[in-house]
Order: structure tokens, then C-alpha cells, then sequence
């Protein structure tokens, strides 16, 4: 039997429902004018990451002024691990994340007692947290999680190091919400809250999902990405917890423009306190992340079924971010006019240069930046050119 289901839990999520922490204004939409965090990105590198590019972790840290690494240790690799790995990557000003993800249910106690006693021997000065990711929600599971919380945290405690978890897999509040009263109650609560966002990444991050705990729930509360990272804002400040940060699990496979599109809502969103992007996929980011720093997000110019358009601004730049959906294609020409889109510098994904005459906005964001001082003005009415779409959107 599930232990989450039982009448500890449907009390809390009853509770939950009634302290209208799920309900929102305007919540698939960014609020306007707030700053990203400095150092918002790090990056989430693996065992094998370490073992064949420790070199190009360094400098992808270094040219991208990085300074925090997650080291994600499967507790079924637990043996590959050693603290060794980390010798290459300290001397860089970087902050570590040693994140363990318990990923069945074997005994591991005394492995990962041993693992943090090395690690924190000779390296403690150079790691900021250690982070436990729960995978299921079974009675065994529960119990192997809390046990290896309550070792972790009363270390981490008398180390002087900040505890992060427990980044639950997908979207589940009432999930997160019964485990962070367990964690209260044991006095035992994360300095960090942190959210698994890897399954978010591989689906239209604008749309609304219908299923929420069960498909009924789903079409009363209808969650965007947006909507999402809110309530998880929204319930770690009730706990108290000063720090949201999201994760994105390293992948071999390309990195697919609904991930693209799910960053640049996670940063316009201004829940989270700092992003993890995986080290495998980072040469499709690094563009964005040169980018966004020192930036305030302005507002969401559009938010229409199909496109969408987010303003970026600094002292020296300003920058739009635009896609379309549902694999339609857009004309620029149809959002700015011709002198604004020459005096821009536009980019693709992987910020290669964009002739202004011959390029068409896609599902995979494109960049347009100007000078902070320009000013842009947008055509009142674009029109969408796919065949199959003859409405005219207007300006939101």
C-alpha cells in the first residue's frame, strides 16, 4: 500500500486545498520586473562527466562565470563514486551540490555514512549542500528515505553545511507538501527546497496539464509550468525555506526545444533561486546563459495559443525571446518593423547570427537583443502565416 495515501495524508492535502495556496491570479502568466539571481545557473555533471571531462568542466565554468556544480551520485552507483573526482574541478572557485538520487531500495546507510565522512574530510570548505532526491513513494521507499535524511541532515548540521531536497520526481505538491510537514516535525526541514523539473522538459512546457494527483483535480486547477514553479514557490516559503532551486537530469540525447522553452520559462518565472542544467546538453545553453545574466525580466509581451514573447532587460541590452507552437511558423516581419528588426542582432538557439531577411520563428526560441536605449514598438496586429490558422492575434 502507498503510505502516502492514508488519513495523515488526505487531511494534509484537504488542509492544503483550503489555505488556497493552489489557487492564483494571473498564475500561467510571469509577474513583471524581477531581477534574475546572480549566478542563477549551475551545472548537474555525472560520475562519467567527471571521469572523461573534468578539463571541460572547468572551462565551461570558467568562460561562463559558473560557480556551482551538482554531483549526481545514483545510490546504485554508489561504489563508482569517489571524492578524487573532484580534484580537478576545486581551485576554480566552485561551489559543490553533492546530490545523492535513491533510486531503489537497497541498504545503502552505511555506504553513504562512509561516502560523506571521505568527502567531507578533505573537501568540506569547497561543498555548500548535499541534497537527497526521493524516486518513489512506497512505505519502504519512504522509511530508506527519511533514515538516510535524518544521517544527512544531523552531519550536514554539524558541519556547518546547507541540506537541499527532496526534489521529487515530476509535478506532485501534495507529495512535497505531506513530506515537508514529516521533515517539520523532525525539526529535520532543508535549507533549500528543491524540485526535479527533468520531466517537464520533454513536453509543451506552456500547456495546461490536466492530470493532478487525478484527472478531476487536473481540470479545476489546470497547471502550466508557470503555474507549477509558483506553487512550489508558494509552499516553500510556507515552510519557511529561503531557497527554490530547480534541477534538470543530465541526458545523452540532444536537448529538444521544449527543454529551451521550459528554461526560459523557469527564468522568466522568478520562482526558483537557481537553475542546475546538464553538463551533456550545456553547448545548447551556454548561449542563454551568457545572456540572461545581470538581466530584470520585463514582462510577457504575448501569451497566445500558439507564439509567445518574453522581454529581457539590463543597463547596456535588451533582449526578446520568441517561439511558436504546436510546430507553426511565424514571420518575424509580422512583430516588428523592418528598421527595428536591421538594428537588431537576432540569434538562434545556439546563438549563431540570423540574416534578418531570411529566417522564420519556430518552435526553438530565437533572440532578438537591441540596445537598451532602442526603442522597439511592435506591430499592433502580427498574423500567423501557417495556412491552417486564419484568426488574427492581437497584443495581450
Amino acid at each position: 500500500m502507498l503510505s502516502f495515501f492514508n488519513r495523515a495524508f488526505f487531511k494534509n492535502t484537504f488542509l492544503f486545498i483550503l489555505s488556497g495556496k493552489p489557487f492564483f491570479r494571473n498564475g500561467h502568466t510571469p509577474p513583471s520586473y524581477h531581477k534574475i539571481p546572480n549566478h542563477f545557473f549551475g551545472l548537474s555533471v555525472t560520475i562519467k562527466d567527471c571521469e572523461e571531462d573534468p578539463v571541460g568542466i572547468v572551462e565551461t565554468c570558467r568562460q561562463h562565470h559558473i560557480k556551482d556544480v551538482t554531483l549526481i551520485i545514483p545510490s546504485n552507483r554508489i561504489n563508482e563514486f569517489s571524492p578524487t573526482l573532484m580534484d580537478d574541478l576545486i581551485g576554480h572557485d566552485i561551489k559543490f551540490n553533492i546530490k545523492l538520487i535513491l533510486m531503489n531500495d537497497e541498504d545503502i546507510y552505511l555506504q553513504w555514512r562512509e561516502l560523506l565522512d571521505l568527502t567531507l574530510l578533505g573537501y568540506q570548505r569547497h561543498i555548500d549542500s548535499i541534497e537527497i532526491e526521493m524516486t518513489s513513494y512506497n512505505n519502504k521507499a519512504l522509511q530508506y528515505f527519511l533514515n538516510i535524511w535524518t544521517m544527512t541532515f544531523n552531519i550536514a548540521r554539524l558541519k556547518k553545511i546547507k541540506t537541499a531536497g527532496p526534489s521529487i520526481q515530476s509535478f506532485n505538491p501534495f507529495f512535497n507538501e505531506t513530506l515537508l510537514i514529516l521533515l517539520k516535525e523532525k525539526y529535520q526541514l532543508p535549507d533549500i527546497h528543491t524540485i526535479n523539473l527533468s520531466n517537464e522538459t520533454d513536453k509543451e512546457p506552456e500547456s495546461i496539464y490536466q492530470n493532478f494527483i487525478i484527472p478531476k483535480l487536473g481540470k479545476i486547477f489546470k497547471y502550466n509550468l508557470l503555474k507549477k514553479l509558483s506553487l512550489m514557490e508558494k509552499i516553500t516559503e510556507s515552510f519557511n525555506i529561503k531557497s527554490l532551486y530547480g534541477f534538470i537530469r543530465p541526458t545523452y540525447k540532444k536537448i529538444t526545444s521544449y527543454t529551451l522553452r521550459s528554461i526560459w520559462l523557469s527564468i522568466a518565472s522568478g520562482s526558483l533561486t537557481k537553475l542546475y542544467l546538464p553538463y551533456q546538453n550545456v553547448p545548447s545553453t551556454l548561449f542563454l546563459v551568457d545572456q540572461i545574466q545581470t538581466m530584470v525580466y520585463q514582462t510577457s509581451l504575448f501569451h497566445e495559443n500558439l507564439f509567445e514573447m518574453h522581454h529581457f532587460k539590463n543597463d547596456k541590452d535588451q533582449m526578446h525571446i520568441l517561439w511558436a507552437r504546436d510546430q507553426h511558423k511565424l514571420d518575424p516581419h509580422a512583430f516588428y518593423h523592418i528598421e527595428d528588426l536591421y538594428s537588431a542582432k537576432i540569434y538562434d538557439s545556439n546563438g549563431h547570427i540570423l540574416d534578418p531577411d531570411n529566417f522564420e520563428i519556430s518552435d526553438t526560441p530565437i533572440y532578438f537583443i537591441w540596445k537598451s536605449i532602442d526603442p522597439i514598438i511592435l506591430i499592433n496586429v502580427p498574423k500567423v502565416l501557417d495556412e491552417r490558422v486564419s484568426n488574427i492575434m492581437a497584443l495581450s
